[in-house]
């Protein structure tokens, strides 16, 4: 990648190329992992500061995209095990849908039932160990296959499909749980 190699030879016009590039991506993934604006605007900032300053040793890649999403991902890691205690914020967007029915009890009936389901599954996710969140990202929100995401959590692939097989096991106990509350009480 030409930027890859204008940042190596220490050209501002391939790091502001890179990040123009990869920031919003960068930015997505990293709040699937811990929804916290200001936190993740830190680390991605952080990031792109370490290529600039280490420009001189960084290793060539083939993939510049993965290459980036891993350092974020060590990057947020190190961040998180500095606290003590962590914190969700809860500063994921929230749940909106767009109701065509005529009667507007169904329409309220249906967004119950969405939003249950919705608050139950960020519930089950926020609930997730981060490495398994991190894999449900990787794996389903940036279409990373199993070998890509254990690349990038420095992981071996035997160990990303244990950490995807339990974390979607945890979720399914959430939503089920969820479904069988909604029968019984009937909404």
């Amino acid at each position: 990648m030409d930027q890859w190699l204008q940042l190596k030879r220490g050209e501002k016009e391939g790091l502001a190329r890179i990040y123009s590039k990869f920031s919003s991506e960068l930015f997505r993934y990293g709040m699937a992992i811990k929804p916290n604006r200001s936190f993740i605007k830190d680390c991605i900032q952080e990031l792109f500061i370490d290529l600039w300053k280490y420009r001189n040793t960084l290793a060539q890649t083939d993939n510049v995209r993965v290459y980036l999403i891993k350092c974020l991902s060590n990057r947020i890691s190190k961040e998180i095990s500095k606290e003590k205690k962590i914190i969700w914020e809860g500063e994921i967007s929230a749940f909106e849908t767009v109701f065509l029915e005529e009667s507007v009890e169904d329409r309220l009936i249906d967004f119950q039932r969405d939003e249950d389901l919705h608050t139950k599954l960020k519930n089950g996710l926020e609930k997730l160990p981060v490495r398994q969140r991190e894999v449900i990202q990787l794996l389903f929100f940036e279409k990373q296959n199993y070998e890509e995401t254990s690349k990038i959590l420095g992981i071996n692939v035997d160990s990303c499909y244990t950490l995807a097989w339990k974390a979607i096991r945890s979720l399914k106990k959430s939503i089920i749980f969820t479904l069988f509350w909604l029968m019984v009480t009937g909404i």
